[in-house]
C-alpha cells in the first residue's frame, strides 16, 4: 500500500508538469517575440533618421551644385534628386515664406510656414503619413555672413515612410501571431487538463459503480441467506418469550434475543434495499403531495413544509423518491427533538427538496463520507440508508449534498433535472 502511494500522484504531476511546460514555451515565445519587435521599432527609428539623413543631404548637396539657378528650379532639381529617397514635397522657405517648391504638400503653405517655425532643425517628425524634416540656415558668422540667396537656403521636406512602416507591419503582425500562438498553447493546456480531470472523473465513476454493484451483489447473496434462518430464530424466539413469565431473567434473555432478531431483519432488508436500488420508473407526481406523505410516515406532527414555487407535477419514479425523503426525515428526527423544515421548490437546475433539522450537525470529517456504504455513527444504524438515498437521487440524474448550515443543524439538498438520464 505504502508503494502505491507516490503513484496516486502522477496524474496531477504530469497534468501539473505539462501546463508548466507549455506556460513556459508560451512565455518565451511571448518574450521573443516582444524583444524582436522592440527590435524593429528601434530599427525603423534609426532608418526613419537615416532616410531622413539621406534626403536632407542630397537635397542640399543639389542645392548647393546650383545655387545661381533660380529658386523654383533649384526646388526641381533637388526634389528630382531625391525621388529615390521617398522625398514627396519639397520646399525652399525664406524670411518666414515658401519662395519655391515641388512636390505634393500634405497641408496648406501657412500650416507648413508655421510648423517649420516650431519644429528642430535635422530631427524627423511624423506627421499623419508622412515625415517631417527641416533644415535651417545656421546663424551667420561675424566675420564670414552668408549673402542672400547663397548657400543651401532653408528647407521643409516630406517624405513618404511606406517601405519603413511595412518592416513595422511585419513586426506587428509578428507579435500578433506569437501571442496568438501562446494562448493558443495555453488553450490548449487548459483543454487538456480539463480532459485529464474529466476522464479521471469518468474512470472514478465506473470504478465507483463497479464497486457499489459488486457490494449490491454481495449484500443480495448474504441478505437472501440469512433471511430465512433469521425469521425462523425471530418466531421461535417470540413463542419462546411469550411462553415466559413477565419479570424472570429467562424472560428478560428472550426479549433480547427478540430484539437482536428484528435489529439483524433491518439490516437484511437495508441490504436488499440497497441491492435492489438499480431501477427507476418515472411518472409524473406531485413532489408537494409526496413530500408531505413522507412527513406523516417518518415524523407526524414536526416537520414544517414549505412549498413555495413549488410545480404541481414532476417527472420522478414517486416510490423511490418517497423512500429517500422518509429516511432524511428519520434521520432528521433521531438528529433533534425540534422542528424539522421540509422545503420544496424550484432550484437552478430543477426540483429541489431540503431537510434541515436543527440539531448539533454533522461533524466536518464526516461530510465527505455520510453516503458512503456502511459509515455510520449511530449505534444502531447499518449505514446503508444514505447510501440508498444517493443512488436512487444519482438513478434520477440528479445529486445529494450533505450540508451544515449557518444557524447549526444538518441539511440535505436534493436537486433533480427536469429530464431524467
Amino acid at each position: 500500500m505504502i508503494a502505491d502511494v507516490p503513484f496516486r500522484w502522477l496524474p496531477r504531476l504530469s497534468r501539473a508538469a505539462v501546463v508548466l511546460a507549455i506556460g513556459v514555451v508560451g512565455a518565451a515565445l511571448v518574450a521573443i517575440v516582444w524583444i524582436t519587435h522592440a527590435s524593429v521599432v528601434d530599427a525603423r527609428a534609426t532608418m526613419l533618421r537615416g532616410l531622413a539623413a539621406d534626403a536632407g543631404g542630397a537635397v542640399r548637396t543639389r542645392m548647393m551644385e546650383s545655387e545661381h539657378e533660380p529658386a523654383a528650379t533649384r526646388a526641381r532639381d533637388a526634389f528630382e534628386a531625391t525621388t529615390a529617397q521617398h522625398v514627396r514635397y519639397l520646399a525652399l522657405i525664406e524670411d518666414g515664406r515658401i519662395v519655391a517648391a515641388a512636390g505634393t504638400p500634405s497641408d496648406s503653405p501657412e500650416a507648413l510656414v508655421a510648423w517649420f517655425a516650431a519644429a528642430p532643425a535635422a530631427v524627423p517628425v511624423v506627421t499623419g503619413a508622412r515625415i517631417r524634416v527641416v533644415y535651417k540656415r545656421p546663424p551667420p558668422r561675424a566675420n564670414r555672413p552668408t549673402p542672400p540667396g547663397r548657400g543651401p537656403g532653408e528647407v521643409l521636406l516630406e517624405i513618404d515612410p511606406a517601405e519603413v512602416d511595412h518592416l513595422d507591419t511585419v513586426a506587428t503582425w509578428s507579435l500578433a501571431i506569437g501571442v496568438a500562438a501562446a494562448l493558443t498553447l495555453i488553450g490548449l493546456a487548459l483543454v487538456l487538463v480539463r480532459w485529464s480531470l474529466g476522464r479521471e472523473a469518468s474512470v472514478r465513476t465506473v470504478e465507483q459503480a463497479r464497486h457499489l454493484a459488486n457490494l449490491g451483489q454481495m449484500s443480495a447473496i448474504l441478505a437472501h441467506e440469512i433471511r430465512n434462518p433469521l425469521a425462523s430464530l425471530k418466531g421461535n424466539a417470540q413463542l419462546l418469550a411469550r411462553a415466559l413469565p413477565e419479570g424472570e431473567r429467562t424472560r428478560a434473555k428472550a426479549d433480547r434475543v427478540v430484539d437482536e432478531a428484528v435489529r439483524l431483519e433491518h439490516l437484511t432488508n437495508d441490504l436488499l434495499a440497497f441491492a435492489r436500488s438499480g431501477e427507476i420508473r418515472v411518472a409524473a407526481a406531485d413532489p408537494v403531495a409526496l413530500l408531505r406523505e413522507a412527513a406523516d410516515a417518518a415524523a407526524p406532527g414536526r416537520v414544517d413544509l414549505h412549498d413555495d414555487d413549488a410545480p404541481r407535477a414532476w417527472p420522478l419514479d414517486a416510490d423511490r423518491m418517497r423512500q429517500v425523503l422518509v429516511n432524511l426525515l428519520e434521520n432528521a428526527a433521531e438528529m433533534s427533538d425540534g422542528r424539522i423544515d421540509a422545503t420544496v421548490t424550484r432550484g437552478a437546475s430543477g426540483l429541489r427538496f431540503v431537510v434541515r433539522d436543527h440539531g448539533p450537525g454533522l461533524p466536518d470529517g464526516d461530510l465527505a463520507r455520510v453516503f458512503e456504504p456502511f459509515f455510520t455513527r449511530r449505534t444502531h444504524g447499518t449505514g446503508l440508508g444514505l447510501a440508498v438515498c444517493k443512488r436512487l437521487v444519482e438513478l434520477h440524474g440528479g445529486t445529494l449534498a450533505a450540508t451544515n448550515p449557518d444557524g447549526g443543524g444538518a441539511a440535505f439538498t436534493i436537486d433533480l433535472p427536469k429530464a431524467v438520464r
